[in-house]
């Protein structure tokens, strides 16, 4: 994927709240923000008020208030400053007590992270940086697709798609480039969302952030404590990030559609749509996975038709959560034969990805050609197009163009010769393309 550009942090700071000046403006209880404090100061060894703000992002003015009811509750300890000069910071340990609240709260909800957001914020910022309405022009298109051949027609099918924030189906014959077009519809929706690093719902715990699938902007979080100080701050408990982009293929379930519940830190990881959300969710090769196609859309009928899903705790509470979320399928399987007419007519864009033609696909060949320091020529594009082709029986498919170009280099690294299309070692990675059934 493209490295984003600049610009891309303004869209998430548009929507960014303001930090949060009181305690009752964080959404949680004093208690919790205690026992978080604590936690940091146990799990991570912070002796600081900006230590402390540097782990859970909150403003220094609000960690100093908390420290000192902690003093006063005898759970910590002054150590002296770090310096001996008028900008010393004061250092402050754990009492003896102090490390029991610990420990007694790592065993409820084993956390020392950033401070949760709540529920009805996290739903907040979400409508404020919808997918629905982030909208992208031709141009922005034809910029992500600029390393595809594209049939014509198909960027004018796609971009309305894509501008509506509805499901997308892609769907045709095997190796024409689905996974790559849906791949390009998710940089073109590349911009700077807001991601919370977890939110609490019914005083349980649900990580949001995941750092495997979330982009930050910078790449390398900056920030100090006194960015806080500055009018105006946005609220750090939220990441800056890309719009994510969440590719799930044979290995989705629908469990992976729930929360999952961590049983030694006490804590739930937010299910896969709910990290993609105000971004794209892939499930790519749909039909190859162990639950059937139909019993996938079932599952996410609700949300796509109405926006929202509803996830459970283990306490049995249910809550709503925003489904905002560009849903982008691709299958090499007939619609037809994955799902039922009720599941079809809730994915709004069915768009077939179709062969390619002769033309498009001396492109794609040149373009292999190119990306691997390959010279063709007329003669080797002639002998596939009016050798190998004709002798075979095969249908133009984008994905040819790869493996005659890519085993033809291989063949000549064995033999040591140099790198040319030579016809022999074309005619020998044609015969990979297909076996031939005994009779």
């Amino acid at each position: 994927m493209s490295q984003p550009a600049a610009p891309l942090a303004q869209d998430g700071l548009d929507s960014a709240p303001p930090a949060p000046q009181t305690v009752d403006e964080t959404g949680m209880t004093r208690e919790f923000l205690l026992e978080l404090i604590l936690k940091v100061m146990y799990r991570r060894g912070a002796e600081t008020v900006s230590a402390v703000c540097g782990v859970i992002r909150i403003s220094p003015g609000i960690v100093s208030d908390l420290f000192e009811m902690l003093r006063e509750e005898r759970l910590i300890q002054t150590l002296g400053s770090l310096r001996a000069d008028v900008r010393a910071e004061m250092r402050y340990e754990l009492t003896d007590m102090g490390r029991l609240r610990a420990m007694e709260a790592a065993g409820r909800m084993d956390y020392a992270g950033p401070c949760p957001v709540t529920l009805e914020q996290f739903r907040g910022v979400v409508a404020a940086q919808s997918v629905k309405d982030h909208r992208i022009g031709r141009d922005k298109l034809e910029a992500a697709f600029a390393k595809l051949v594209t049939p014509e027609g198909v960027l004018d099918r796609l971009g309305p798609a894509v501008n509506s924030g509805r499901s997308i189906l892609l769907y045709g014959p095997p190796g024409n480039g689905k996974s790559s077009y849906a791949h390009a519809l998710s940089v073109a929706m590349e911009g700077g969302i807001n991601v919370p690093y977890s939110i609490l719902v019914d005083g349980e715990l649900i990580s949001v952030f995941d750092p495997a699938l979330h982009r930050m902007i910078p790449e390398e979080d900056p920030w100090t404590p006194r960015d806080l100080l500055e009018s105006g701050a946005p609220d750090l408990r939220y990441a800056l990030c890309v719009r994510p982009a969440v590719v799930t293929g044979a290995e989705l379930t629908t469990d992976m559609l729930d929360l999952r519940f961590n049983a030694t830190s006490r804590t739930y990881q937010a299910p896969v749509h709910m990290k993609a959300v105000n971004g794209v969710l892939i499930m790519d090769d749909l039909g190859r996975q162990k639950q059937t196609p139909q019993a996938l859309i079932n599952r996410l009928i609700v949300p796509m038709e109405e926006g929202v899903d509803y996830l459970s705790l283990q306490s049995g509470m249910s809550f709503q959560i925003p489904f905002d979320t560009l849903m982008i399928l691709s299958t090499n399987i007939p619609p037809a034969q994955l799902m039922d007419a009720a599941g079809l007519r809730r994915i709004y864009y069915k768009i077939m990805i179709e062969r390619p033609s002769q033309a498009d696909f001396i492109e794609i060949f040149r373009r292999v050609c190119k990306a691997r320091k390959l010279e063709t020529s007329p003669e080797a594009e002639r002998y596939i197009t009016d050798v190998l082709y004709p002798q075979s029986g095969l249908d133009f498919a984008a994905y040819h163009a790869v493996y005659v170009v890519d085993q033809s280099i291989a063949s000549c690294d064995f033999h040591g010769v140099p790198r040319v299309l030579r016809p022999d070692f074309m005619s020998d990675a044609w015969s990979n393309l297909s076996v031939i059934e005994d009779a």
